[in-house]
């Protein structure tokens, strides 16, 4: 009676691994396509932002401006958990990038074209209009507040206005929503709030000032309506071509 058991349990534990690696394949299969625009991406992201970090460097720095402090930011205090929110920016990002993918191709490419058109944008910004962001005096006690200064010191405090982490928690609810009933609710439920709480989190950082998040939406809303409707009107242009070709071979 055991050996029988024993042999079921083996059985349904085969079926539940074949199910997962099915499952796997068929994510593979249907989101192979994203893999080059996520390297074309992935190296403007480099290049506007680390680009632009070594400008800095090379230029010996001291030319970056300090004007887009609004008073809204004397009022956000310093709040440390935040800091874990900031971090999760790229991987839940990239986690979005790939399920929509997987979900809806043509709502990917609108959002594909909107954030390279975005991060262009801002790194011409960064390099021609650099914004410098000052750090508030802070004694780190826990663990958490030491990573908070930590990520303060990883780079230098430019490349502030837009906010690219903006950037990025937008284009996350913005995949959310175009989505549709394509992507499963629990995914949006979870994304978006978190999405949300990554933006908060530039602020009680004090990665950013309240207007980087304002240039941010001016810039990346507009340009993914603007890809939006391009590309939906040369997809009606290339079909009505295709109706008036077949038309043409009917008459022949």
């Amino acid at each position: 009676m055991r050996i029988l058991e024993a042999k079921d349990n083996q059985v349904l534990q085969d079926k539940k691994q074949n199910i997962f690696i099915q499952r796997c394949k068929n994510f593979y299969g249907r989101t192979k396509y994203a893999i080059w625009p996520f390297v074309v991406f992935a190296s403007f992201l480099i290049v506007t932002f680390f680009g632009n970090q070594v400008i800095y460097w090379l230029r010996g720095g001291g030319y970056a401006l300090q004007f887009h402090k609004l008073p809204i930011d004397y009022q956000i205090p310093l709040v440390s958990w935040f800091v874990y929110f900031y971090y999760l920016t790229f991987p839940l990002g990239i986690v979005a990038f790939f399920y929509l993918a997987y979900a809806n191709k043509k709502s990917f490419y609108n959002l594909f074209y909107t954030l390279l058109i975005s991060f262009a944008i801002s790194g011409v910004i960064y390099l021609f209009w650099q914004t410098h962001l000052t750090k508030p005096d802070f004694v780190p006690v826990s663990f958490t507040d030491k990573l908070v200064v930590s990520t303060w010191g990883s780079t230098d405090p430019i490349n502030n206005f837009p906010s690219q982490h903006a950037f990025m928690a937008i284009a996350m609810i913005i995949a959310c929503l175009s989505a549709g009933k394509d992507m499963k609710w629990w995914f949006k439920a979870f994304t978006i709030p978190c999405a949300i709480m990554i933006i908060l989190s530039t602020f009680f950082t004090k990665q950013h000032y309240f207007i980087d998040w304002v240039a941010s939406v001016a810039i990346m809303v507009p340009v993914y309506f603007g890809v939006t409707w391009f590309r939906a009107r040369r997809e009606k242009k290339q079909k009505v071509s295709k109706v008036s070709a077949s038309e043409v071979e009917k008459e022949v």
